[in-house]
């Protein structure tokens, strides 16, 4: 599920990555996969992420301030790809992330839309991860889920 995300956050903003950014192809690209990297990457890693922040994150509610923190933590990791892997200076990378990052969230909040088990498709092996290692410490909690 998360290709089919990537390939319409670059149907959505590839052109403009290009157009109005300046970015060569290869930079356009590598800013896409970085954006999925960074997504794997925090949300998927598990480390002490609160699963109804994340939930809350891929939905249409108003965030939390855990779901708000997660998404600064989203966007300091992109940034970081962008200038380290990408290799673009500080002032693209901010306009890349702020072109993309909501783009994504509103693809994700669209295909999530709250439900876990969504959730746990998107992420794959790493969202189970997550999805398992919270399920176990919320015990009976959990149930509130449908876990």
């Amino acid at each position: 599920m998360l290709d089919q995300i990537m390939s319409g956050l670059k149907d959505q903003v590839g052109s403009q990555l290009l157009e109005q950014i300046g970015l060569d192809q290869k930079q356009a690209d590598g800013s896409l996969n970085a954006a999925g990297d960074s997504l794997k990457d925090v949300i998927g890693g598990g480390d002490g992420i609160d699963l109804g922040d994340v939930l809350n994150l891929f939905s249409k509610d108003k965030n939390s301030t855990g779901a708000d923190q997660l998404l600064s933590k989203l966007g300091s990791d992109y940034l970081g790809k962008l200038t380290g892997q990408v290799g673009l200076d500080a002032g693209k990378a901010s306009s890349v992330k702020d072109l993309v990052l909501p783009a994504l969230m509103s693809l994700l909040g669209d295909k999530v839309g709250g439900n876990k088990d969504m959730l746990s498709s998107l992420l794959g092996g790493a969202g189970k991860n997550l999805l398992g290692d919270l399920g176990g410490k919320l015990g009976g909690i959990g149930k509130l889920f449908g876990a």
